[in-house]
Order: C-alpha cells, then sequence, then structure tokens
C-alpha cells in the first residue's frame, strides 16, 4: 500500500544496527524545511553541534521529540529481516527508493558514511532506473551539516529502544515497513 508523503517531500534516513536493522525517513514539505531546521537547531542541547540520540539526556531526547511533533515531520521505519547489515540496508534502500518513487520526492539525504557511501549510490542509481523515476537527488552529509539527520536518528533509536520511547514517536510515525 503506497504511503502518502507530503507534497514536495524530503526525506532525510539514519540507521539502526542494534536488535536488528531499521532504516529510519524522516520526511518534511519542502516548504518547511527552513523553519523545521531552525526548530532543531534550537532543541538541541547547548553548546553541541548535533543531536546524537544515544548520547543525549532524557530532557533533551524529550525536547526533541517535541520539536519534531511541532513542525510537521512524518517517520517511516524500514526493517530488514536480512541477517548482514549489508543485505538489510539493501534491502531497505530497495523499499525506500521504491516509496520514494511513487511519492515523487525530489530529494533524499543519507547520513554519511565512508565505508557504505559507494554502495548506498549504486543501490539507489539500480532500483532508481528499475523503477523508472529520474527525478531524486541524493546526496550523503554529515550530521552536522543537516538538522534532520538528527530526526531520522531520533526515530530510529525510539523505535529500537521500544517500550514509551517508541509510543513518542507514534504520533508522526506513519507505517513500520518489512523488506
Amino acid at each position: 500500500m503506497p504511503l502518502a508523503f507530503p507534497k514536495q517531500s524530503h526525506v532525510f534516513i539514519d540507521e539502526c544496527k542494534d536488535k536488528g536493522y531499521y532504516l529510519a525517513a524522516a520526511v518534511i514539505a519542502s516548504g518547511s524545511l527552513a523553519r523545521t531546521r531552525t526548530t532543531l537547531r534550537k532543541a538541541r542541547h547547548k553548546g553541541s553541534t548535533v543531536v546524537h540520540f544515544v548520547k543525549e539526556k532524557s530532557e533533551v531526547k524529550e525536547q526533541f521529540l517535541e520539536a519534531m511533533g511541532s513542525c510537521g515531520i512524518q517517520a517511516v521505519i524500514y526493517e530488514s529481516t536480512a541477517s548482514k547489515p549489508a543485505a538489510a540496508r539493501k534491502a531497505c534502500l530497495d523499499s525506500l527508493v521504491e516509496d520514494i518513487a511513487q511519492q515523487h520526492v525530489r530529494n533524499l539525504i543519507l547520513e554519511s558514511d565512508e565505508s557504505i557511501n559507494q554502495a548506498d549510490r549504486q543501490i539507489i542509481a539500480r532500483r532508481l532506473r528499475e523503477v523508472d523515476y529520474d527525478d531524486l537527488e541524493y546526496r550523503h552529509l554529515q550530521k552536522h551539516e543537516e538538522p534532520l539527520l538528527w530526526a531520522s536518528d531520533a526515530v530510529a533509536w525510539c523505535y529500537n529502544r521500544g517500550g514509551e520511547w517508541r509510543k513518542k514517536i507514534s504520533p508522526f510515525l506513519l507505517e513500520v515497513r518489512t523488506c
């Protein structure tokens, strides 16, 4: 079943490899990008250049999730059952790119990891050809370069953590997709 992203969405992804493999996609309409980036920067811990949920105190996490909710960020989790991380990431990226093509997303930002960036580009390019979609611009950026990567990190961490943290992202979690 196709997802319903806001028109002219941008997608930002991060992964979690603890207790399985999850690719978290934070989705925001292009018209909200500047305001959302400002809001997320204000929600980080003073003196910090990024928000990385595994390292943040609970109060910062709570404040950041509130900021995300106020911005209209939506999220999708792509969960793989593959046992090897490379195969899991490929399966999740394949599913993500199909959703992106169906929703006519124009911009995808992935958190940069030099050890997998080239493989990502190959997977995405191949999948874009398969689904016959050529309107997507995609690139890898570092966390400090893009505050919306913090949002996908938050979603991945909360989902992986489970319990109350998973409940806190449920208002903006559109779907969990198994890849």
